[in-house]
């Protein structure tokens, strides 16, 4: 018979609608919920290319992996993790890959700690990160967390005792910091760094160092552990860039580390409530001594990480966000020895591009994707419905995207030929600070289009091995005073580095 205590216990299926609840309120969707949106989606992907009988049974085996000792082992715990970070092998089969193809998902879990980052989630990203990269196959990353986890030896704050140089007048400071004889005597080994002296008969212990070994609060690691662990996954994604398919989708808000990562990845996909910060507008109005940040979105929201350029793509929600990882998946092999995939084109590879650029200005998507003229569909470059932008708001007398001639896979960089719009906010720390707009003439590189030309590049180069199409109409760089001094040169010469 059940116990009483077990009687009250929350059932599996509470708890996780408990967890769920919790990622909701911080706008996002519960972890353990992500497998289920990619079946979804992949459903989506597979209803275009296949009738509902084609489409294979099983779309997603999730083999999730969790630390044992030093180790990455297949282990399922069903949301009983007990930290912050959660990691799959996940074997997804697409319409490019009908057998099958892996990817490694790795994710924050907002339900513990805020989805903070200690030791044990730092090692646990860092091991099935390096996996992606033995295998060669791509890593995504879901992040909404609350940055490193910064925090210091509980047990000890009521503890420790203060020696002052005169106990009438704390302004003339103190001589140390110490722990009485008996609650020194109550600590775990190794909790303190210590030497004695004795005063009035009384022994102190007298704090040389706090380590906090076998405390509750210090488990998965304080303060500058954790910051430790930081750097550590922050070379680790470095690296898994540069030699395999990196992929970051920001739901909820991502703080410090989380949204390094997100950036040292590259690529980025941005729900409309998930802001990348480094810090919080509660810090920042303190440093300045008065109330002028009131949220997160001021800091790093889409308003700033997509004309930024850290923002590829933006979607309004999870699913549609889960279906932005899905749908750059179908370019990207499967792992970085293998070919861009191959699918079937519904274009033969013999018709006629019927779009014409005009002499006039004109939108380059229409030449690139097609365009509907007078109820009359003028087929473009790519595979009909095949092209897809990214980094829309950013270097916008550049176009970037990736579509598909004849079924291949191929990254595209395109001119804009009409003059466009900068936005540059105004800062709220400057009372004189105004928005401001800035003009950019079509056919014209300037320092951010440079840089988003040499980003995109390097994208198609690293985990992608996408063949680059370049349809060149430029006349040129920008070379005046503004624009040199924001370092054109720099980000011109970074196109042929890319």
């Amino acid at each position: 018979k059940a116990t009483a205590l077990e009687m009250l216990k929350p059932t599996a299926e509470t708890q996780r609608g408990t967890k769920r609840q919790i990622a909701r309120s911080a706008g996002s969707t519960y972890i353990y919920d992500f497998p289920m949106l990619i079946r979804i989606s992949l459903t989506k992907a597979w209803m275009q290319y296949a009738s509902a009988d084609k489409i294979p049974a099983k779309l997603v085996t999730a083999t999730e992996l969790a630390l044992e000792g030093d180790e990455l082992v297949e282990r399922d715990q069903a949301g009983h993790n007990k930290i912050g970070m959660v990691a799959w092998l996940l074997t997804l089969h697409t319409p490019e890959y009908p057998n099958g193809r892996e990817i490694i998902l790795i994710g924050n879990d907002i339900t513990i700690k805020g989805g903070s980052f200690g030791t044990v989630e730092d090692e646990l990203f860092d091991k099935a990160s390096k996996l992606a990269r033995a295998k060669g196959i791509p890593r995504i990353y879901i992040a909404c967390n609350s940055g490193a986890r910064i925090g210091g030896v509980e047990e000890l704050k009521s503890l420790v005792q203060v020696s002052w140089v005169n106990k009438d007048d704390p302004m003339k400071g103190f001589e140390y910091l110490y722990i009485s004889d008996d609650e020194y005597k109550k600590l775990p080994a190794e909790s303190v760094e210590s030497h004695t002296v004795t005063v009035n008969g009384e022994t102190r212990h007298v704090l040389d160092a706090i380590v906090g070994k076998s405390l509750p609060s210090t488990k998965g690691g304080i303060g500058v552990e954790c910051l430790q662990g930081s750097g550590l996954i922050a070379g680790e994604t470095s690296r898994a860039y540069e030699e395999t398919f990196t992929l970051s989708y920001a739901t909820g808000r991502s703080v410090g580390i989380g949204a390094y990562l997100n950036r040292l990845g590259q690529r980025n996909i941005q729900m409309v409530k998930g802001a990348m910060i480094l810090t919080g507008p509660e810090p920042l109005n303190k440093l300045m001594g008065k109330q002028i940040y009131t949220s997160q979105d001021q800091l790093g929201g889409p308003h700033i990480m997509v004309p930024n350029g850290v923002t590829h793509e933006l979607v309004q929600n999870d699913q549609d966000g889960v279906e932005a990882i899905v749908r750059w998946l179908s370019f990207v092999p499967t792992n970085v020895l293998a070919l861009p995939p191959m699918i079937r084109s519904a274009d033969p590879v013999s018709r006629k591009i019927q779009f014409r650029p005009t002499k006039a200005a004109y939108d380059p998507r229409h030449m690139l994707g097609g365009v509907k003229v007078d109820g009359s569909w003028q087929g473009g470059w790519c595979d009909e419905g095949s092209f897809h932008e990214y980094m829309g708001g950013w270097g916008k007398t550049v176009v970037v995207g990736r579509g598909r001639c004849g079924g291949l896979p191929v990254g595209i960089i395109a001119v804009e030929t009409r003059s466009m719009e900068k936005h540059i906010p105004a800062d709220p720390q400057e009372p004189t600070s105004r928005d401001v707009i800035e003009m950019q003439a079509g056919q014209v590189w300037y320092p951010d289009s440079a840089f988003k030309t040499a980003q995109a590049i390097r994208d198609f180069n690293r985990g992608e091995g996408l063949p680059l199409v370049i349809f060149a109409n430029w006349r040129g760089f920008s070379g005046g005073t503004r624009d040199m001094f924001a370092e054109v040169l720099k980000y011109g010469a970074m196109i042929v580095d890319a």
